[in-house]
């Protein structure tokens, strides 16, 4: 059994800096590698962890290197 998923997703960046950044947000198609329950994610050099009950700004998961919300959606 497998413990990484790897999905095909769109990654939108919602913040920089911690500022909300619409409507210049960056997004991106890629392949997201994620933990088996979906609590971490890897895309690009990249890691991810899921925010429980939703983001500020409507993020999913918040980047640990970067500190800024993201929403991760399947493609």
């Amino acid at each position: 059994m497998p413990n990484k998923i790897i999905q095909k997703s769109h990654i939108n960046r919602l913040t920089k800096n911690k500022e909300y950044n619409y409507p210049f947000h960056s997004t991106e198609i890629g392949e997201v590698e994620f933990t088996r329950n979906f609590n971490t994610g890897y895309f690009k050099d990249l890691t991810f962890k899921k925010i429980k009950g939703g983001g500020k700004f409507g993020g999913n998961y918040i980047c640990i290197e970067l500190d800024d919300e993201y929403r991760i959606s399947k493609y």
